[in-house]
């Protein structure tokens, strides 16, 4: 090639013939030829590399970091400013024979915005809008002016959040979760901070919850007219499962901490501790309660383990929570607040027919000190309590623990067990439909004393089963379909003229636009 290369633009520049031509050699074609040797012995080089990096890899032998390359990154962002915009619409009837046995249907609808900058920088805003009508209410409803159909609006996201990288931070009106989400798990007013460190991370928040302009963003949903008795015990929102029961707070600041510790044996540990101060600090004026005060000032602090046992299909959460505190006795003195509460849950995989129907185990265990009185309401976190400390577990947040039931956790041992899988999961159309059922066995920490269903006035332990069954359709991104039945079925803890069987249905479709 050399005097092939060489022989050719001599003859193209015309000064020698052939023959003479191809006895010349000039000296820096040879260091051209030297350059090309070396680049060919390098390519070699890091061809044979590579194989046995990637022979290596598949052989599971340790692969030195060094020769690792490092991916390549990309100038910039694809995209500088994004938007999305849409609505979110959830039609939902519910029939419950204890509370509406003659259904109820509630229409939530969500406009939202969202606005992401650089991709690290966001605004998102959503709005919601809901129309409810509850045939089920009483004449002596009605007299007390609760009204059949009922309309209300607020701003349920107003907030900006910023990813700086190991460090997030989120302000304004947010969907705000603490732990597991025993302890609070609701919108808010505030800010929560984020930050990923060496050994552990961090997580606090401040947040005020309240009434505004009639409609409330707070723990019990919006507080108008027409809202049924329990308030907002369906209101369904992100976290918040349908067999929850949520308290009233009020008007309430929220700060809290959390230190998270890096995984250890698939395994991580973290301390929570969470402090609400109620704003109400004045008596009543009401006619039967004037001059009672009903401040309730709980400080909450705990401890959590997750991860996965041996295998990653194995895995696992629990919470133990000690509440302290100040809050009120029924004679309208101030005590203190000696109370606990434990949830643990573990979720297994089965290998059987994973292909095929991807079946899965559930397994729920909670239970939670009460008062000491026969009478007490665990739903009302004051002006319960006879005598001494109170020391009934009371909590912001929510616990799964029957549709229903809707138990609070307050002097009950819970058992859940459940199976889930998708039947269909073969079939492309129908992938995502994924099927449960849950038997729960509910069962009083101490006979004698009451649990938060006031009808469960004996003084038995056994307060009844429930059994569940939950289908949802993911039909396509933008399309979802729930249906849910649940049965209480009462026992020993209930009279016979108390006991009575619960039964709920609900349906649900959800459209995004």
């Amino acid at each position: 090639m050399k005097k092939f290369y060489v022989s050719i633009v001599l003859l193209s520049c015309g000064f020698l013939p052939l023959d003479a031509a191809e006895t010349i050699e000039r000296p820096e074609d040879r260091v051209l030829e030297e350059e090309r040797h070396k680049e060919t012995e390098r390519l070699h080089a890091e061809e044979q590399k590579r194989k046995a990096i990637a022979s290596a890899a598949t052989t599971d032998n340790f692969v030195p970091l060094g020769d690792i390359l490092p991916l390549e990154k990309s100038d910039g962002y694809k995209n500088r400013h994004s938007y999305q915009y849409g609505l979110s619409a959830s039609n939902t009837f519910i029939n419950d024979s204890a509370l509406l046995p003659k259904g109820y249907f509630a229409g939530s609808y969500r406009p939202f915005f969202n606005y992401s900058f650089n991709e690290k920088y966001s605004f998102n805003a959503r709005g919601k809008v809901q129309y409810k009508n509850n045939p089920s209410i009483t004449s002596a409803q009605e007299t007390q002016g609760l009204q059949g159909s009922a309309a209300e609006y607020n701003l349920e996201l107003f907030n900006t959040q910023f990813d700086f990288d190991r460090h997030k931070i989120t302000a304004g009106r947010a969907f705000y979760k603490v732990g597991r989400g025993l302890l609070f798990s609701n919108f808010a007013d505030g800010a929560e901070y984020r930050g990923d460190f060496k050994y552990f991370s961090v997580r606090g928040m401040a947040a005020y919850s309240g009434q505004y302009g009639g409609c409330s963003i707070s723990i019990g949903g919006c507080a108008t007219a027409g809202d049924i008795s329990q308030k907002s015990p369906y209101d369904v929102v992100p976290g918040r499962p349908l067999d929850a029961n949520l308290p009233d707070a009020g008007k309430r600041l929220f700060t809290s901490l959390e230190i998270h510790s890096p995984q250890l044996y698939g395994s991580s540990a973290y301390a929570v501790g969470l402090y609400s101060r109620d704003f109400s600090r004045d008596a009543s004026s009401g006619t039967l309660n004037k001059g009672n005060y009903y401040t309730f000032d709980p400080l909450y602090m705990g401890l959590g383990l997750s991860g996965y046992i041996l295998t990653p299909r194995l895995r696992y959460v629990s919470e133990f929570i000690y509440e302290t505190g100040r809050t009120y006795n029924s004679d309208n003195t101030q005590t203190n607040i000696s109370a606990w509460g434990l949830t643990a849950d573990v979720n297994y995989t089965l290998p059987w027919l994973e292909a095929l129907f991807k079946p899965g185990l559930i397994f729920q265990y909670a239970t939670a000190s009460g008062r000491n009185s026969a009478t007490a309401n665990a739903a009302n976190p004051s002006h319960e309590n006879a005598t001494g400390s109170d020391n009934s577990f009371y909590y912001f947040g929510v616990y799964s623990a029957g549709l229903a039931l809707k138990p609070k956790l307050a002097n009950l041992h819970v058992f859940r067990l459940g199976f889930q899988f998708r039947p269909l999961n073969h079939y492309y159309f129908m992938r995502n439909l994924m099927v449960a059922f849950k038997y729960t066995y509910y069962l009083k920490a101490n006979s004698n004393y009451a649990i938060s269903d006031p009808n469960a006035t004996a003084a038995k332990s056994v307060v009844g089963q429930g059994i569940d069954t939950q289908l949802v359709w993911d039909f396509r991104s933008d399309v979802k379909l729930y249906y849910a039945y649940g049965v209480f079925l009462p026992s020993e803890a209930y009279t016979a003229a108390k006991a009575q069987t619960l039964q709920i249905h609900i349906v649900s479709l959800s459209l995004l636009f």
